[in-house]
């Protein structure tokens, strides 16, 4: 078979992962190339036009009105580009939600720059960048924090916009909607995966929603901003929850010597009520999927409690078992401990149930399924650089002592139990190994 006349199997329904439209492959639209085709009906007039082709060449790529080919594909209800790997990989929707200032963007930076390495090396998975140009604000934020030329310049992360790059703005039928952008990265088994036979079956490209703080704030949203919507379509919900914005925690934190100079803990940082954010994410789920009042969420809901580094003080136990969360079999092949999991989890509750309460309600009255997982995505305090133009203390971070800890483990349990309720292999295997003591795993921290 020559090259022009192989086939590549598509998926039966294509889903865009900026409007959630779902439409047959062969109605998806293509971006014109010719330089005089600017100015779509619903991208904007900055935006070459889409249209449904009639001409081909002969390695299949459409051909626009002035005879061009063309590249890209898009949506045929929003008009945003819409990856070729959604034509053939099912789309795994995840939603990182949170107040403001609770992280996120660091834990994203963090978490994208570690996990490929431990997908490849340990579980072998292919972990790859699907979209470069739209993901450069995420490969920005791993460069600022890993890829720096001075180890004396002090940096930090620009909090997500409430509008711009992050965002697409079209006009659908009369509105004008602003939606979401998606991160997206391929997952797929290389060579020695024990799937790799049925790799075209279980691939997968992950659609990662980040969202400003604010969007998440009740009242935020309208129906011209469905910008959260992606939380009804997603297979797990990551809500990154920042202790050290509870007051309850701070004053805790601040009488523990250990962690009471940490500049975060400072009056005057940020606070915004985290449980509430939450319980609005709630109601608009519950809204747009069509659930009852006392109806849970039958989805994973994955609390990332961030800043571990900041209020480990306050815990009697080391959590020190969760590096062995992820385990390397006789056959060469990774296992993700959900056992160990549990019990990590078990003793954050715990611990928020002391501090945090608000938080437990909110997540265990949303949905069936709760996990809590400690994760530190800058394994440091920051350093105060001065105060910004409303007086708050401007906080930034030494690159070179940058060390993240724990922040593969929310996806890796995403992405396995993604898989598990989907009915099919899943490409993070785990195991439920039997339970160990307490007391011989969890030792005192001070310990470490």
């Amino acid at each position: 078979m020559t090259e022009s006349e192989r086939t590549i199997p598509l998926l039966p329904l294509v889903t865009c992962p900026t409007c959630w439209h779902r439409c047959a492959p062969e109605e998806i639209l293509w971006v014109a190339t010719h330089s005089s085709l600017i100015g779509d009906s619903r991208a904007g007039a900055a935006e070459y036009r889409r249209f449904l082709p009639t001409l081909f060449t002969v390695d299949a790529r459409a051909l626009d009105e002035k005879g061009e080919p063309c590249h890209e594909l898009a949506c045929p209800r929003c008009h945003a580009i819409v990856n070729r790997g959604l034509l053939e990989m099912e789309p795994l929707f995840l939603s990182i939600l949170g107040a403001p200032s609770s992280g996120k963007s660091f834990y994203l930076a963090t978490m994208i720059h570690t996990v490929g390495s431990m997908l490849s090396q340990q579980f072998r998975l292919r972990f790859e960048n699907a979209a470069p140009r739209g993901n450069q604000t995420i490969t920005e934020y791993v460069k600022t924090l890993f890829d720096y030329d001075d180890r004396n310049q002090l940096v930090k992360l620009e909090k997500t916009d409430v509008a711009g790059n992050g965002y697409f703005q079209s006009r659908v039928g009369e509105q004008d909607l602003l939606l979401p952008r998606p991160y997206l990265y391929s997952v797929q088994p290389d060579d020695a995966h024990p799937l790799h036979a049925r790799c075209r079956e279980v691939s997968r490209m992950v659609c990662l929603y980040d969202n400003a703080g604010e969007h998440f704030l009740p009242g935020a949203v309208t129906a011209l901003t469905p910008v959260i919507d992606h939380m009804a379509r997603s297979e797990a919900l990551l809500f990154i929850y920042d202790p050290t914005q509870e007051s309850a925690f701070r004053r805790a934190c601040r009488s523990c010597h250990q962690g009471s100079l940490d500049p975060q803990l400072e009056p005057g940082t940020n606070t915004y009520p985290q449980a509430d954010v939450l319980s609005e994410a709630a109601a608009r789920v519950k809204q747009l999927t069509g659930m009852s009042a006392t109806e849970k969420f039958d989805r994973p809901l994955i609390v990332i409690v961030q800043k571990f580094d900041v209020w480990r003080y306050l815990l009697d136990k080391s959590l020190n078992l969760l590096d062995e969360a992820v385990s390397m079999e006789d056959n060469g092949t990774a296992t993700l401990r959900l056992e160990i999991l549990q019990q990590v989890s078990d003793v954050i509750e715990d611990l928020l149930n002391r501090y945090g309460s608000s938080i437990v309600t909110a997540a265990r009255g949303f949905a069936r399924e709760v996990i809590f997982i400690p994760v530190t995505a800058t394994g440091r305090s920051p350093i105060i650089a001065g105060t910004d133009a409303n007086g708050r203390l401007d906080l930034r971070f030494d690159p070179s002592q940058i060390a993240p800890r724990w922040v593969e483990l929310p996806f890796l349990y995403a992405l396995h139990r993604a898989g598990a309720r989907a009915g099919k292999a899943s490409l993070i295997p785990a195991t439920r190994l039997s339970m160990v003591a307490p007391s011989e795993v969890l030792r005192r921290e001070r310990k470490d």
